[in-house]
């Protein structure tokens, strides 16, 4: 009977003869869990129960292995009490056992532990729950001790293989997703490797050549790796791990273990799970695209229509979103590399070009992240000089630029004084009396009778009314996607603002330029268009004053000494704003522009195109003071004194009226003006000393007193308002901000 060795399992179904497989190989081969697949056989049951003289059949399975399709069927453990609760478990199957010699008992221990790890029922070693996931085992009382203490140690094993496979039949679901799937393949596999090792030691044991130290020998290591096998399980069952958690888990797992050969079982379970998830990983940066059933991947596509994208930067920001939960901890350092790759594709497929699929390597799981991080960044170069090379070849990107600087930043000078000449009648209006049809047709007379008439790109310029100061604009780029955007700004609306203060140039951006000049970028080029608009607005003020004061007939102001005050303080603002302008235009605009062409010559992706473009425009905004709080109050409430005195004396001109304290007035006025310049002036000083701050604005206070006239008052500390320089806040920023509602007095 020894000689057939077959058995006969649950389902009375018979498997033939074991394979004559040589142990050593055997050994060698589940010892290290990963093989090249030499060896096969059958993974049945192997003995006859001549020690209990019964049936194989009477016998309850724990786990039937079924070598025809590698899977395994389950099947309930007969689970005794707890032996804490019950320590004198006694088998009623045998009664005899303790009358074996030494030896019989052992050969019969390990004959009962084949069983054991095989998921067989044995009549001297009882099964408990430990945990759910885990079982524990007790061996017959009667057993002697040094026999009962090797079998426990080596029943561990069998505790080892029931979590595992209690995983891969009862815990695993369809839904898990593709890198689980791959996990339990794996193990699948690991668990065929070790049906082939019982195999081989039944084989041993039915030669007489197996005693319970042998058995140790053969299987201790064996038990180390099932151990980590079942730790791996049992923190994912617990956890409830998928996808890139599962290779988190395993990464670490790897690199935690100090043992070489542990450590290739955890990189083979690594290697293999990865598979699925590196192949959407290449799906995604080689071709822009994304296969994910199971939603495990990092990015994710919010929208899967084919539709094409609208003009503004919600397809960039929003569209495509990372997880990072979902990522593994060793894809963590090449996220944005990786979101942007499929991105930049994804940008030219929505423009109708036929993307050129990238032939990259195949990314295969390393405990060295150099060894695919080095792909990765292959495929984003690739992508982003594709894009690149659309945005600048074939949408003019530079000139797009160009076309935005001649009309937001004022290049076209003699477009802008067209402009205000055929507009100035209608910008005296407030806001919510402009039609803005007129204003599109006087900008669209503008462009067709000035050199603007040659710019290509010229019906992109469009006219836009803000209800609101260049402050409360500002606070629009502070507020964006926060809850103030929704509560504050419906408040600010004035719309009896003069027309001059709200108007605005906009610019129409067409996919995919609107990656470059995205809606927040064009107010950024707005608020810097306002700001010189409003200084050009009181400039061509103070010039009409000069106009009506020579074209008067009346009797206003025919006394010299107020005409001389009235041209002094006149003379004094107008140097001011046309000094101002000159500062922000030849010191700010064109530096920073002429920069960032430089900068463009040299760039290689779209990620430097972007940063280069966002560098100019933020320099722009600080060396023009737009953004610290207390520069750009000073020189509002500078431009609005100055229009104040303008419409007093224009007024006066204008109704021959002259008020008999004009002189004390206008004195006043200068004193106040010069007050409030050398206030200025002072603020700058300290600005321009501060290590934080741009040493450009400092270039203002050279053209602004270039004769040295404000150098005794910026000496003198009693003229000047100390106040420290602070970013724009945006709490007081309406209260600090005056209106030019103001009346002069």
């Amino acid at each position: 009977m020894a000689e057939v060795l077959i058995k006969k399992d649950w389902r009375g179904s018979l498997n033939g003869p074991l394979p004559a497989t040589t142990l050593s190989s055997g050994f060698r081969f589940i010892g290290s869990f990963i093989s090249s697949g030499s060896g096969t056989g059958s993974t049945s049951m192997w003995a006859e129960d001549h020690a209990l003289g019964r049936s194989p059949s009477s016998r309850s399975t724990i786990i039937s292995h079924s070598p025809s399709n590698l899977g395994f069927v389950p099947s309930s453990f007969n689970l005794s009490p707890n032996p804490h609760d019950n320590p004198n478990i006694v088998s009623s199957q045998v009664p005899s056992v303790h009358l074996f010699s030494e030896e019989s008992q052992e050969k019969f221990i390990v004959q009962e532990l084949l069983y054991i790890l095989a998921g067989v029922d044995s009549c001297l070693i009882s099964c408990h729950n430990v945990t759910p996931n885990k079982i524990g085992f007790s061996v017959d009382r009667r057993i002697q001790s040094t026999l009962s203490s090797f079998a426990l140690e080596v029943a561990q094993l069998a505790g080892h293989y029931y979590t595992v496979n209690r995983y891969v039949e009862e815990i695993f679901q369809y839904e898990d997703g593709r890198v689980v799937h791959a996990l339990v393949s794996t193990i699948q596999e690991i668990l065929k490797e070790y049906f082939i090792m019982l195999t081989q030691l039944n084989v041993e044991f039915r030669k007489g050549n197996l005693n319970l130290r042998n058995l140790w020998f053969f299987i201790n290591p064996t038990l180390a790796k099932m151990a980590i096998l079942s730790s791996i399980v049992v923190e994912i069952e617990d956890k409830n791990l998928v996808g890139g958690a599962v290779l988190t888990h395993l990464h670490e797992k790897s690199m935690a273990m100090m043992n070489s050969s542990d450590q290739s079982l955890c990189l083979f379970m690594a290697q293999r799970s990865s598979v699925p998830y590196f192949e959407t990983l290449e799906q995604w940066i080689y071709k822009g695209v994304i296969k994910d059933r199971f939603s495990e991947f990092f990015v994710m596509d919010s929208d899967n229509s084919n539709q094409e994208a609208e003009v503004n930067d919600d397809y960039w920001e929003k569209r495509y979103k990372v997880i990072p939960e979902k990522c593994p901890s060793f894809l963590s350092k090449n996220i944005i590399q990786v979101l942007k790759s499929g991105k930049y594709l994804n940008v030219m497929r929505n423009c109708g070009k036929d993307v050129k699929t990238f032939q990259g390597e195949k990314i295969v799981y390393s405990i060295h992240e150099r060894d695919y991080m080095d792909k990765i960044d292959k495929a984003y170069s690739f992508a982003s000089k594709k894009l690149l090379t659309l945005l600048l070849d074939e949408y003019d990107l530079m000139k797009r630029l160009e076309s935005v600087k001649h009309y937001l930043l004022m290049d076209k000078g003699d477009f802008i004084v067209q402009f205000m000449d055929l507009t100035d009648v209608e910008l005296s209006k407030p806001i919510d009396d402009l039609n803005p049809s007129r204003l599109e047709s006087l900008m669209g007379l503008a462009l067709r009778t000035s050199s603007a008439y040659n710019d290509p790109y010229k019906d992109s310029l469009k006219v836009q009314l803000f209800p609101y100061g260049i402050g409360d604009q500002l606070l629009t780029i502070i507020a964006i996607e926060t809850p103030m955007e929704r509560r504050d700004f419906p408040q600010v609306c004035n719309y009896k603002l003069p027309g001059a203060e709200g108007f605005s140039f906009s610019y129409d951006v067409k996919w995919p330029i609107s990656l470059v000049l995205t809606p927040r970028v064009i107010v950024c080029y707005q608020l810097v268009f306002r700001h010189l608009f409003f200084c050009k607005h009181v400039e061509r003020q103070l010039c009409n004053v000069w106009i009506s004061s020579k074209g008067s007939e009346g009797p206003a102001l025919t006394d010299q000494k107020d005409k001389a005050v009235v041209f002094a303080l006149r003379q004094k603002m107008l140097n001011f704003v046309q000094n101002f302008q000159y500062y922000m235009a030849f010191e700010v605009i064109e530096p920073a522009w002429n920069a960032f062409i430089t900068t463009m010559q040299k760039v290689s992706n779209v990620d430097e195109v972007l940063e280069c473009h966002l560098g100019m425009v933020t320099s722009i905004l600080d060396d023009s003071m737009l953004t610290i709080k207390v520069l750009l109050e000073k020189v509002t409430r500078i431009l609005n004194l100055c229009l104040r005195f303008c419409k007093k004396i224009s007024l006066m001109y204008s109704h021959n009226n002259v008020d008999a304290n004009i002189h004390e007035k206008i004195c006043a006025a200068d004193v106040k003006f010069s007050k409030m310049l050398v206030s200025f002036l002072k603020e700058v000083s300290e600005i321009s000393q501060s290590s934080n701050k741009s040493n450009k604005v400092g270039n203002i206070i050279h053209r602004m007193n270039f004769n040295a006239y404000y150098t005794p008052s910026l000496e003198d500390s009693s003229n000047t308002i100390q106040q420290q320089p602070s970013s724009l806040s945006v709490p007081n920023m309406r209260e600090t901000l005056p209106s030019s509602s103001h009346h002069f007095d």
